[in-house]
């Protein structure tokens, strides 16, 4: 089953202002993850903050349509502190309570200006890490950003992103799935 490209378009421009939420003050939610830990996320007008650490901080952290109606990718990107030298990123789903799943491990990273960004593997849809997809409820996906300096120090950050159920259901349509 192929899309159409307008789908995508459609897709493409409904995710951010999906991710960009609307709530009117700042709320806190706690938010299990991987080893049966609870994380405290602040959610403020334009929805969850973005993860941040030691002048580190998350741009995007989006699921994104692949070329073929059936996979999907991740697209990544933080901005560095000014004069970092990054020598490892790795990010992984830590929103599963048994195992956190790896996204990207980039042991060459390169900044463009203050500011790295990649894309995942290509994933098909039916692939386990998808499961949350083909429920009917809001999903929040944690992901665990670890940056790794040219002196050894690292750093971790937690960014959370909110799945709802209408987002979910382009994805499942898309994958011709019958819901």
């Amino acid at each position: 089953m192929r899309t159409s490209p307008r789908f995508n378009r459609l897709f493409l421009v409904l995710l951010p202002l999906v991710l960009a939420g609307c709530v009117s003050s700042e709320v806190k939610q706690l938010i299990p993850i991987t080893g049966g830990k609870t994380v405290a996320f602040s959610f403020g007008p334009k929805g969850a903050e973005p993860g941040r650490a030691n002048g580190y901080e998350v741009q995007i952290a989006a699921l994104l349509p692949g070329t073929d109606p059936k996979e999907n990718f991740y697209q990544f990107a933080f901005n560095a502190p000014a004069g970092a030298h990054v020598k490892r990123v790795q990010i992984e789903d830590v929103s599963e309570e048994v195992a956190a799943f790896p996204l990207i491990d980039d042991a060459t990273p390169k900044l463009t200006g203050n500011r790295w960004q990649a894309d995942s593997a290509k994933l098909k849809a039916g692939d386990p890490h998808f499961a949350w997809a083909m429920t009917i409820q809001t999903s929040m996906r944690v992901y665990r950003f670890t940056i790794t300096d040219a002196a050894g120090a690292r750093t971790e950050m937690l960014h959370v992103v909110g799945y709802p159920d209408f987002i979910k259901s382009m994805m499942r349509k898309k994958w011709g799935e019958k819901y």
